[in-house]
């Protein structure tokens, strides 16, 4: 139970507050300097400061009514006796620890993380953070170097700033994983009702796989977002009605796009389909992990080399070890990479001229990861699915540029498909490309993550594994430590029985389906059936025979997509290549197994050429 110190009772802003302790048996209380006839009381000072005026803004208005020379009511005591079960006392010698890591009490004051301020000192931008007004952290972006720097029109400069001012609401989740506060309060610039709800929306997307991994609610990670800037006539977000939002060229020669890279097959794709669709030049915009990401990887400056397209790099530099110092007990995870690459585009699109963003995500990231927090589902890459895409889409032009298009490429696509194309169209860079999250430095394929697995499985699909391996360096389907990492990408869980069930959670990596993964080793088994290199031990052991019932997911086409007019593929009768497999009979191809599936392809699958 708590009471406060009569030197404060009109200030809880000073108020001290006490421990109330009841012994096991009646008498005066001599503590309180009263005469209570149902127990004694031990008083004792609690040492947080942040604890004793949190409970004093509790107490005060249930003990407001008793003088401390009074007994308040068993129920007075009853309520805040609730209020402190449960609740971590601070040690009380004079040196005291670091309070316990974790998300604050729901009782507790509400703390909060507030996006404080930015400022663009070319070509430099640095954003201010603070948690609870207490500890201010600095995270800086840097703007591609080859961006002319200069003075733009009164529209263009507020553009430019709201756009900045976006770059920021994303990095603030990365400050966020350190604290888990649900309040954010946002000073830095003004947002509208409109837009407060996108970014509460947002960020429950943002956090789910973050609240996996740290055991909290939904509750924990509904972020309630708060602003307190004000909305000046000529400052604030820009709103654009739909009669507003001019749509760039249908001309694919006039376009001007900004193909984002990331070093794998999904850009290198998509770079080759807007070649291929009339594009005169598509320029690859990068964004680093820390300044140095892009000049430490040859790989990344091969890619760029053999393209022939102009190169932008922008990088972020995260300072998270203040608030990870407060926090260690949460787990970062899941950060919103693709979005925050995104909104970075936008405002290198607005400082630049670009009327389109060419992204690379794929059908496939459309399917979580077989798990939810209450009624949110857990998506790895919720980023880079299509509910996510069209809303960004649409976000974009009502908020920041209405003549920015925004899409990805690859939506129509599965990972299986968009591996074919990339074994058709880019064996140039089969040698150079990366895929890996541990890579070092986008050097090295690590040959140990499921996300080495998983691509290797897709590329294994279309050509063989002897081949796949020198790009990696190891075959991967010959490691026997990697056969759960298979056996997870086909969603096969230890309780599946006789590995028949496919119930396991999809790993929290940038990998596609199970029913992808089980056709591409499918493929790659058959393959190897006509090769003198045997089969491998992975194709040999994990069952794979199911694996024939997915092959129309190569001929598949999703209509939710946006791709522009010019880069929409051509019309045309797509057969059942289920049908063709039997009509042709796997056992009797031998040799013409690879050519079989390149005429297949060809005329199912319908792009471009």
């Amino acid at each position: 139970m708590i009471v406060i110190d009569s030197t404060a009772a009109g200030d809880t802003s000073k108020a001290s507050a006490y421990v109330v302790h009841k012994p096991d048996h009646d008498g005066p209380d001599t503590a309180l300097g009263s005469s209570l006839s149902t127990c004694v009381y031990e008083v004792l000072q609690v040492a947080d400061a942040a604890k004793s005026a949190a409970f004093a803004r509790f107490a005060m208005p249930i003990l407001k009514p008793h003088k401390l020379s009074e007994a308040p009511s068993s129920e007075s005591l009853q309520m805040v006796s609730s209020y402190l079960e449960g609740f971590d006392l601070p040690p009380s010698s004079d040196e005291d620890e670091e309070d316990e890591d974790g998300l604050q009490p729901e009782y507790a004051p509400v703390p909060f993380l507030r996006f404080k301020t930015f400022q663009v000192d070319w070509p430099r931008i640095d954003f201010v953070y603070t948690d609870c007004d207490e500890v201010e952290i600095h995270s800086q972006c840097f703007l591609p170097d080859e961006l002319p720097q200069g003075l733009y029109s009164a529209a263009s400069l507020k553009q430019v700033e709201v756009a900045v001012l976006h770059i920021g609401l994303v990095v603030l989740a990365w400050y966020w994983m350190s604290c888990g506060h649900r309040r954010v309060v946002i000073s830095a610039g003004y947002l509208n009702e409109e837009q407060v709800a996108w970014w509460e929306w947002f960020y429950a997307q943002c956090f789910a796989e973050f609240a996996i991994i740290n055991g909290l609610t939904e509750e924990q990670i509904r972020v309630s977002v708060e602003v307190d800037a004000p909305q000046h006539t000529d400052e604030g977000s820009l709103v654009h009605g739909p009669e507003q939002n001019p749509r760039p060229s249908s001309d694919s020669s006039e376009a001007r796009v900004l193909c984002l890279l990331g070093g794998g097959k999904d850009s290198l794709v998509v770079h080759q389909m807007l070649q291929y669709a009339g594009v005169t030049s598509p320029t690859w915009l990068y964004v680093g992990d820390g300044r140095k990401e892009f000049q430490g990887s040859w790989r990344l400056q091969a890619v760029v080399q053999r393209s022939g397209s102009s190169m932008l790099v922008m990088a972020h530099d995260f300072q998270t070890e203040a608030m990870a110092k407060r926090r260690s007990r949460l787990q970062p995870c899941g950060h919103p990479w693709a979005a925050l690459v995104g909104f970075d585009a936008v405002l290198v699109a607005l400082l630049s001229g670009f009327d389109y963003i060419a992204v690379g995500n794929e059908r496939s990231a459309n399917y979580g990861n077989n798990l939810r927090v209450g009624s949110i589902e857990v998506n790895h890459q919720f980023d880079k699915s299509f509910d996510f895409e069209s809303r960004m889409h649409r976000y974009i032009r009502r908020h920041l540029a209405p003549s920015t298009y925004y899409f990805s490429a690859l939506q129509h696509l599965w990972e299986v498909q968009i591996a074919w194309l990339f074994c058709q169209r880019s064996a140039g860079f089969l040698d150079v490309f990366m895929s890996c999250n541990d890579s070092n430095g986008l050097n090295e394929w690590c040959c140990d993550c499921e996300k080495c697995c998983f691509v290797f499985a897709l590329l294994a699909a279309w050509l063989s594994s002897v081949e796949v391996a020198r790009y990696f360096g190891k075959n991967l389907l010959e490691n026997p430590k990697l056969l759960q990492n298979f056996r997870s990408l086909l969603g096969i869980s230890s309780q599946d029985a006789g590995d028949r069930g496919r119930t396991a959670v999809k790993p929290f990596e940038c990998v596609g389906t199970p029913d992808e993964v089980l056709l591409s080793l499918w493929l790659a088994r058959e393959a190897s059936n006509f090769s003198l290199d045997g089969l491998p031990l992975a194709l040999a052991s994990l069952p794979l025979d199911e694996g024939r019932e997915h092959v129309d997911l190569l001929s598949q086409y999703n209509p939710e997509n946006l791709l522009p007019d010019w880069l929409v593929p051509k019309e045309a009768a797509v057969e059942s290549l289920q049908d063709k497999l039997a009509i042709h009979g796997s056992a009797t191809l031998e040799q013409k197994w690879k050519s079989f599936w390149s005429d297949a392809m060809s005329e199912t699958l319908r792009i471009r050429q």
